[in-house]
């Protein structure tokens, strides 16, 4: 069975070095296969991109941790242009509580 997947930000992105992840962020450029974005509790990561374009201005990547502000993407999807980024961070707040650690996993 594999691990769950757990829903970071900038914060806890470092805890998972090499092991995939899901990141919810704003995409603020896009430049020969890098986008660089905004994680939901205001850090700067780069995402190297898959084959699949970026569009729209919020996505959810699934992606591996490379070092602690580069995740490599495996898959993501578009996410609306009025997504709420603070709610995410709160529910990536609660989802590390040792209280509720797994239940917001993949």
């Amino acid at each position: 069975m594999e691990d769950p997947t757990p829903r970071v930000n900038f914060e806890t992105m470092m805890r998972y070095h090499g092991r995939k992840v899901i990141l919810c962020c704003q995409i603020e450029q896009i430049e020969n296969g890098q986008v660089r974005a905004l994680t939901s509790d205001k850090g700067q990561v780069t995402v190297l991109a898959g084959s699949s374009p970026f569009e729209g201005r919020f996505a959810e990547v699934l992606g591996t941790v490379v070092n602690p502000n580069t995740l490599q993407a495996i898959e993501h999807t578009n996410l609306s242009d009025n997504y709420n980024l603070d709610m995410y961070n709160e529910l990536v707040k609660l989802s590390h509580k040792d209280a509720y650690i797994g239940q917001f996993s993949t």
